[in-house]
């Protein structure tokens, strides 16, 4: 099946292509220039190849007489590399190990004001007063001292879907009008052209086929690299207008002047370490054009030997974790910052690392040390089990946790609870009841050690179970006291609600009959049961209500027993 780009940018003039869906020379399949009927690129004609920078692809073919806003069509072959991530529109989703594609960005070559050309390039050039350098496996960027100064330093590859980026970061020092960015950003273009009319005004001219239009009014991106005249600062700024190719933004503090800028960061996830303290960064999402405002999180450190920092964008979610960097025998990530919107997993992005320092000169040079990144980008699949088919958080697959998780666990949690002799849930029977005893008594209980046991409050009995699997109880009463009550032609009180009554007995030992009821004021016509002389009633088990009782007449007494 082949995929048609619907967005690219056509540079005639330069004989070049740029797509962010050329991901590698392999898969592109025929380029035709649909406005002059014409082909310009075929991967089976060696007259008309082309090679691949990044995504921009410079043509063999001569185009210098074709037009830059010609139609052009593009062609794609969707199955040659296995490390492109699939999107849903695809007619078959292919089913790999997840991550599908990770991309290591290292820095293991010496690389002298500049950075390693096989996963990065440098927008612009280096700002005033600032150093790009790899040495030591480390990509190490010094701030200088110059005010508004600012270096983007953004990768090849792109990324789209779920992605995972990681970056380990140290700073020398936390000093205020520094600020070090590590962003995943989308790319509006490069090198475009700017006027500042006034202090609250700029006008940058966008590629062709932008997209922009009024509708994108008050929606924000970052405007930077700037080289040119004028007064300006590198920053988050609202679209005014849009006019044709020309986007005015609403900005503060600029100065008349003209050249040329970076516009990117419609769309982003972004950490930017800012301000005095070493324990804290912003986080932040943003989504074509909009955000909900960065936090600031608390980190382990940037100080030495500094910190990962991992953000997680996938299915409307971002988070944002952090550990510190040393050896340790469990996981060490905690969750610092979350989105639940304006998360861009639908936006095709690329890495950019960048420092921009504030409008006031910084008091001194920071050193950014960054040790490791790496971006793993993947694609949310649906998958049935066996015919199960987990819908949401209330029919939850069953998850068996293989180590400590430094995070909470929600949903459906199946427990098993280890023996303790004191406090612990599922306490085994012992020979020793104490009133401290808590717990939840389990459906069966291990009794290991066979032997009378004496329960007091607090304690557990063992459940038993008949020939049927019924299951039964057997209450051990300890404690037998016996009374007598006289004789009575009126209702009298043979026993006093008893919450802790076991059983009871009751002995008529009178010539008269006994009327006794289970509860209150027993008479003749109002009784439960009724006693000849010598008759013996056992009162049924469970109650430890009042006992009331009458005679027939005033003689003899009731002897009884009550068990506890």
């Amino acid at each position: 099946m082949k995929i048609v780009p619907t967005t690219y940018v056509f540079d005639a003039s330069a004989q070049t292509i740029q797509c962010d869906d050329f991901t590698a020379i392999e898969r592109v399949a025929v380029i035709t220039n649909q406005t002059d009927g014409i082909i310009i690129y075929n991967f089976a004609d060696p007259t008309k190849g082309g090679t691949l920078s990044g995504s921009t692809i410079t043509l063999d073919y001569n185009t210098t007489s074709m037009d830059d806003a010609d139609k052009i069509q593009i062609i794609l072959h969707p199955d040659v590399i296995t490390t492109e991530v699939p999107d849903s529109s695809e007619e078959a989703m292919r089913i790999t190990s997840v991550p599908q594609r990770v991309e290591r960005m290292g820095f293991s070559k010496v690389v002298s004001n500049n950075v390693d050309s096989d996963f990065f390039t440098l927008v612009g050039s280096i700002g005033t007063g600032m150093g790009v350098n790899q040495t030591g496996g480390n990509l190490v960027i010094t701030s200088g001292t110059t005010g508004r100064s600012e270096t983007i330093i953004r990768s090849l590859a792109s990324f789209k879907g779920g992605v995972r980026l990681k970056c380990r970061s140290t700073l020398s020092q936390r000093i205020a009008n520094n600020n070090f960015f590590v962003e995943l950003v989308d790319v509006i273009g490069d090198g475009l052209a700017y006027t500042i009319g006034s202090a609250t005004a700029i006008t940058v001219t966008f590629p062709a086929g932008h997209g922009f239009t009024a509708a994108n009014v008050g929606q924000s991106m970052y405007l930077g690299g700037f080289s040119g005249t004028g007064t300006f600062l590198s920053g988050r700024y609202p679209i005014a207008s849009v006019s044709g190719d020309d986007i005015t933004f609403t900005v503060s503090g600029f100065a008349v002047g003209t050249g040329t800028c970076s516009a990117f960061g419609h769309s982003y996830y972004q950490l930017q370490y800012q301000g005095t303290t070493a324990t804290q960064t912003s986080f932040d999402t943003q989504r074509k054009g909009y955000a909900s405002g960065a936090t600031t999180a608390t980190i382990s450190t940037t100080a030495s030997p500094g910190h990962i920092a991992i953000i997680t964008g996938n299915d409307s979610i971002a988070t944002f974790a952090d550990q510190l960097v040393a050896s340790g025998a469990t996981i060490k990530q905690t969750v610092r910052a979350t989105r639940d919107e304006m998360v861009p997993d639908d936006v095709t992005l690329r890495l950019q690392i960048r420092i921009a320092n504030g409008s006031t000169n910084p008091a001194s040079t920071t050193t950014w040390t960054i040790g490791q990144v790496s971006v793993a980008n993947f694609a949310a699949q649906d998958v049935a089990i066996q015919d199960l088919r987990p819908v949401g958080v209330g029919s939850a697959l069953p998850v068996e946790i293989m180590r400590t998780v430094a995070s909470t666990v929600s949903g459906n949690v199946a427990v098993t609870m280890a023996a303790n002799a004191t406090t612990t849930p599922a306490k085994a029977r012992d020979g020793v009841a104490g009133a401290s005893d808590t717990g939840i008594p389990t459906f069966r209980i291990r009794r290991d050690i066979p032997t009378a046991v004496t329960p007091i409050a607090g304690d557990w009995e063992v459940p038993q179970m008949d020939d049927k699997g019924r299951q039964y109880f057997i209450l051990k009463a300890p404690t037998a006291a016996v009374t007598s009550v006289a004789g009575s032609a009126s209702s009298v009180s043979l026993l006093a609600s008893n919450n802790a009554r076991v059983g009871a007995t009751i002995f008529n030992d009178s010539t008269a009959l006994l009327y006794i009821k289970l509860g209150a004021t027993a008479s003749t016509s109002s009784f439960t049961v009724k006693l000849q002389q010598d008759e013996y009633y056992e009162v049924p088990f469970g109650y430890t209500a009042a006992i009331d009782g009458i005679w027939a007449s005033a003689t003899g007494n009731a002897r009884i027993t009550e068990l506890t």
